[in-house]
């Protein structure tokens, strides 16, 4: 059972993460980050998504961002070279994902 809900975790975030890399209205250039739209990358409805996730799965209703993987967004939102970004931001989903079934092997 434990399993399962942990593959469909670690399903939805790869899902989600290359949903949002394979947009095409995601830039490398804009891997700085605009402070000003906040949660929105580029119109993305992130916000939107997170709520739908959380609403349809009551078990990740209580789920927020670790501070940590805040910091992490933060230091590779200042990086000056857009490829380097990209590729620490694919390096974190990896890490975090990895996380997620650590997690899901230690709850069997």
């Amino acid at each position: 059972m434990y399993q399962k809900i942990g593959i469909l975790v670690v399903l939805a975030s790869v899902l989600l993460s290359t949903a949002l890399l394979a947009t095409p209205s995601l830039k490398a250039a804009n891997a700085q980050g605009n402070e000003t739209q906040g949660s929105q990358t580029q119109g993305l409805p992130i916000e939107a998504w997170i709520k739908i996730l959380k609403d349809k799965n009551p078990a990740l209703a209580g789920i927020e961002q670790d501070s940590k993987v805040k910091d992490a967004i933060g230091k590779i939102k200042a990086m000056q070279d857009p490829k380097q970004a990209v590729e620490t931001f694919n390096a974190l989903q990896a890490l975090q994902q990895l996380m997620n079934l650590k997690s899901a092997q230690e709850a069997q």
